[in-house]
């Protein structure tokens, strides 16, 4: 009994004596830092001694903004990782460290929010200024369309700056307090420090590397300029990237890589539910009548490989906790086949569009300033997802290329011995070419559609146009020689009962037959 007990006592006595062992500490130094979407991966790596048999290290410089979960250590040969957890003996530091980093997490959340109303803001700017000339067909109306759009810009757009200076101002102070919270985030304490059991087969020095997840708010965040010469043949695509150091720690010559991904989310795979059918409009989530299923998206062309998500930057960055800095990612031009493109009955603009090939591998946001001949002209959307092998890039209109739309025919009728209403519509569209050289135009126009039986439409005429009969879309390829104009007709008829009022519906705008614009 004496000898269990005796026993007893050792292991006690190594036990506390392991215990109170203090454990060497390690700054491993942050060399690499990868940006996503919604948050930062960091990598610290360093050079450990280590003994045979058990080790204990302690690591601290770590960001006090880490998700504990997402820690990740690795050793060289002949160690082995048996636990990491929190320092408990260290804990003084704690609230203070907690504190100061719980507020830079809310403070960069706050900025980022700012900062997409700041956008925003800018991007309904942009849209009010491009739209100050009113559509081809308002005419009739033109003196309650020129009231409307007065006010609203008379009204809007003093607002608009005033929201503006009012952000901004909020951003520079959100600003100045991250860059006070940082260092007091950072600080040595139990809020970054981590411990580490280490198995080792014998004594050598070891490479550590440790890698975490700082979840944030749109750590950085893409910009793109577009400019194309005079003959709209030649673009220059010009990457930015606005950087946001989000990581609670400052950077020292950190190699920084950028990807358009979101991490952190869940990775179960979607399960296929059965597909039914309901009568009378039950059920909710589908797709229409069964006869008329609207296919979203295109399949022409060939699928393109993905476009490389991930860029690294050339030269290593040095940046402030809290800061922010814009880098030049790329520039890469790109040949171009110019095409104009002309909606008469939305737009009297003929507008350029320019189709790229070779965009694969670039860094495409969302839409992306556009300069053409030196001049700014507006912002365009991007789709880098497209099946097909170009991308098309809007250049502006171009008053060089003129068009107009009218109505030649317009008149109704009574369908003989049948309880029908017979409305006939008859378009004219023109289109000139002041250009010295020829140009290439696409036209589109369209034909109503009907999804109830009783309402019968026929295409009577369209001067050789491509017709798509589910959507009622026209399409004109023109090439037009040096001051060369062209006219096209077209017309339809609309079968309807008589004792009802029969509507063309396009978006909110519902417009009584027989008169349509």
């Amino acid at each position: 009994m004496s000898k269990y007990y005796s026993l007893l006592l050792a292991s006690m006595l190594l036990a506390l004596r392991g215990r109170a062992q203090t454990a060497p500490t390690v700054r491993p130094a942050l060399v690499a830092a990868t940006l996503y979407l919604n948050g930062t991966t960091l990598e610290h790596q360093a050079q450990v001694t280590l003994t045979a048999g058990q080790n204990r290290l302690a690591l601290e410089g770590l960001s006090p903004l880490l998700d504990p979960e997402s820690v990740e250590i690795e050793l060289g040969p002949g160690a082995e990782l048996l636990s990491v957890s929190n320092d408990e003996e260290n804990a003084n530091p704690v609230a203070l460290n907690q504190a100061a980093a719980d507020s830079l997490g809310r403070n960069m959340s706050e900025q980022a929010r700012v900062e997409a109303d700041i956008k925003g803001l800018e991007q309904e700017r942009t849209f009010l200024l491009a739209n100050q000339t009113l559509p081809t067909g308002t005419q009739a109306n033109w003196s309650a369309e020129v009231q409307k759009g007065a006010t609203l810009m008379r009204t809007r757009l003093p607002a608009i700056q005033q929201e503006l200076g009012q952000r901004q101002a909020t951003l520079a102070r959100l600003q100045r307090q991250a860059g006070q919270l940082s260092p007091r985030a950072a600080a040595t304490g139990a809020a970054n420090r981590l411990v580490v059991q280490v198995r080792a087969t014998r004594p050598f020095s070891a490479p550590l590397t440790v890698r975490y997840y700082v979840p944030g708010a749109q750590p950085w965040s893409p910009d793109l300029a577009i400019r194309a010469n005079g003959s709209g043949r030649e673009l220059k695509f010009v990457t930015r990237g606005q950087v946001r150091n989000q990581s609670g720690l400052p950077w020292a010559r950190v190699r920084v890589v950028l990807s358009r991904q979101d991490i952190g989310r869940r990775v179960a795979r979607p399960v296929l539910e059965p597909w039914e059918l309901h009568r009378d409009g039950q059920g909710s989530g589908g797709e229409g009548r069964v006869d008329k299923f609207v296919v979203k998206g295109t399949a022409k062309g060939r699928p393109m490989e993905a476009a490389s998500s991930r860029y690294e930057v050339a030269e290593p960055v040095t940046l402030a906790a809290g800061g922010r800095r814009e880098l030049t990612l790329s520039s890469v031009d790109l040949a171009a086949r110019p095409e104009y493109l002309a909606i008469p009955r939305l737009s009297e603009h003929v507008f350029l569009q320019a189709k790229v090939t070779g965009w694969q591998g670039l860094q495409l946001p969302d839409a992306a300033k556009v300069y053409y001949r030196g001049a700014y002209v507006g912002s365009t959307q991007l789709d880098g997802r497209a099946f097909n092998d170009s991308l098309e890039v809007a250049l502006g209109h171009d008053e060089q290329l003129v068009v107009s739309r009218a109505k030649l025919e317009d008149f109704s009728e009574n369908v003989a011995l049948s309880d029908k209403r017979r409305v006939h519509l008859t378009y004219e569209l023109n289109v000139l070419n002041n250009h010295p050289t020829a140009v290439r135009v696409r036209v589109l126009d369209e034909v109503p559609i009907s999804a109830d039986k009783e309402i019968v439409v026929k295409v009577l005429d369209i001067s050789g146009a491509q017709l798509d009969e589910r959507t009622g879309k026209l399409t004109w390829l023109l090439t037009l020689a040096p001051g060369a104009s062209q006219r096209l007709k077209f017309g339809f008829q609309v079968d309807y009962p008589k004792d009802e009022n029969v509507e063309i519906i396009r978006r909110r705008t519902r417009i009584s037959a027989p008169k349509t614009r």
